[in-house]
């Protein structure tokens, strides 16, 4: 008889999908802990109610929180509800002064720190308390400070550390705070972990404590392309049915091959996506969905190849880079790309001037929309993701789900979660296990490298794979989206890598994120 150990885990929350989502993080605030729950864990999630949002789902006030900030005494409701998809419990903490200030402002999360420390208070079965970013830093150094608690601390991107702000006679930021006063310590990927581990201010306050990077995960049941209408229906508040607009078909990594194309074809080449962004921006929409601007169209057959961007316009994600390289490659190559994007104003006026200045051949959906990333994974051939640096990254993740190969750069997650296309298939043919193509200099030359070594394998040299592939003449493939292609076999991996091994479901990240807690718990109560 196998033992179940019952953890009691606290889960602080800056943000989460679908209430308040604000990139990878408030996915991650969703699923971790759904899959702890389902894991045999108590799990309870404290957040802020980030401009009202929680009061349209049920809930109840069960207290009221008197927190003093800077000599004004400020009252929070204290909501009681249920993740509306997962089940999850939360505790929300409501003020309407509070909850309408920016979503990052650190005010809110230096009251955030107190209402944590009053609530859990009350509280003595309490194992661990889990802060996630800069954040939650200064509650997570309250809660071990105050009340004595086990806690751990996940950082999801460095870059950010929150404001200087003074605790106990020290002057640091919230991040610098909560890596000092938790016991344990993780990032979001082991490759990043080992990027970050002797940066000044991380190693100052680590003091032999536990500090790994642990994957974060996906959902494969959320982002299964037999599933692909459903949620699409889900995300436009089930107003848009994408059948109404172009040709869409649930697929599987067994048929991606012949749907896949036909829906890159219909909704980009021959201009379904307009109708669909025409409507979008009709419909009342989510505080994190925005309008979305066309500018640029793409013209080509099917077997044109198409690369496909979907993230945050940032420089961080490389778009320096993808700036210098396109104009090149675009000289060099009959390509077509397709960004979806919103973000830095900058970035976004240089995508217009590109969809302007390449029409034809660059089409910019400039917007905050997730139905259409979903129609983007589903119809490029390649997602391109040349990022300077990326703790773990979910795009890559959610692409491959859909079947989709990722060309990046060969650091923190994107290294940990794509199997590359070795560099000389020729010698080493992989192409019944890569996922992607890894880069290892996010400059225009590695860039211009990726891409040109994905199309290279995947439609410019369909005829010479034969030469070191198990074929018999007949069975050659002739197309790029031939059953036996290089092209096709990369769909089907993207697909099963993702299900066995970067799902939630079925990585070993949850056991590690236990084993995290469990290593939080020894250090604070036999170690100090």
């Amino acid at each position: 008889m196998s033992l179940v150990v019952i953890m009691k885990i606290v889960i602080l929350a800056p943000t989460i999908t679908p209430i308040v989502s604000c990139g990878g993080l408030g996915d991650v605030m969703r699923d971790l802990p759904k899959f702890l729950k389902e894991n045999n864990n108590d799990v309870l999630v404290l957040t802020l109610n980030h401009y009202n949002r929680y009061f349209r789902y049920p809930h109840e006030v069960v207290k009221k929180i008197n927190v003093i900030y800077k000599g004004a005494k400020i009252t929070f409701d204290v909501l009681k509800m249920k993740h509306p998809t997962t089940g999850v419990d939360l505790i929300v903490f409501s003020n309407e002064g509070v909850n309408n200030l920016d979503i990052w402002d650190s005010i809110k999360y230096e009251i955030f720190a107190d209402l944590v420390v009053s609530y859990l208070g009350d509280f003595d079965d309490i194992d661990v308390v889990s802060g996630h970013d800069w954040m939650c830093g200064l509650a997570i150094a309250k809660c071990s400070d105050v009340l004595d608690l086990p806690t751990t601390l996940t950082i999801h991107n460095e870059a950010f550390k929150g404001e200087m702000i003074e605790y106990k006679g020290e002057i640091m930021t919230f991040l610098e705070l909560g890596i000092k006063y938790a016991d344990a310590v993780n990032t979001v990927s082991p490759t990043h972990a080992d990027e970050i581990k002797n940066y000044p201010y991380i190693k100052k306050y680590l003091d032999n404590k536990v500090f790994c990077g642990i994957l974060n995960g996906i959902d494969i049941d959320e982002y299964d392309p037999t599933k692909i209408i459903d949620r699409m229906l889900y995300l436009s508040n089930n107003k848009l049915d994408p059948r109404n607009y172009a040709y869409i078909c649930p697929y599987s990594a067994e048929d991606a091959y012949d749907i896949k194309p036909k829906i890159k074809y219909s909704w980009f080449y021959k201009e379904g996506i307009n109708e669909y962004v025409e409507d979008w921006n009709k419909i009342d929409k989510e505080v994190y969905s925005t309008n979305v601007e066309v500018y640029g169209e793409l013209k080509g057959d099917i077997e044109t190849p198409l690369i496909g961007f979907v993230g945050r316009a940032t420089y961080q994600k490389g778009f320096n880079t993808l700036f210098e390289a396109i104009p090149e490659l675009l000289e060099k190559h009959d390509i077509r790309f397709v960004f979806l994007t919103k973000g830095d104003r900058e970035i976004e006026d240089r995508l217009k001037n590109l969809a302007n200045e390449y029409d034809g051949r660059v089409l910019a959906l400039i917007g905050y929309c997730l139905p259409l990333s979903s129609l983007v994974f589903a119809g490029s051939d390649w997602i391109v993701m040349p990022s300077y640096w990326e703790p773990c990254g979910l795009v890559q993740m959610e692409a491959m789900a859909y079947c989709t190969p990722v060309i990046a750069t060969e650091t923190g997650g994107l290294k940990d979660t794509i199997i590359p296309l070795h560099p000389n298939p020729y010698e080493h043919p992989n192409f019944d296990k890569a996922t992607g193509v890894l880069f290892k200099v996010p400059d225009k030359v590695g860039l211009m490298w990726g891409i040109e070594h994905a199309l290279n394998w995947t439609f410019y040299k369909i005829n010479e794979i034969c030469i070191f592939m198990r074929y018999t003449r007949d069975e050659c493939p002739k197309h790029p989206y031939d059953k036996n292609s290089p092209l096709s076999m990369m769909m089907k991996n993207c697909y099963h890598h993702v299900f066995r091994n970067l799902s939630w479901q079925n990585s070993p990240s949850i056991r590690r994120y236990k084993g995290l807690f469990g290593a939080a718990m020894y250090r604070h109560y036999l170690e100090k």
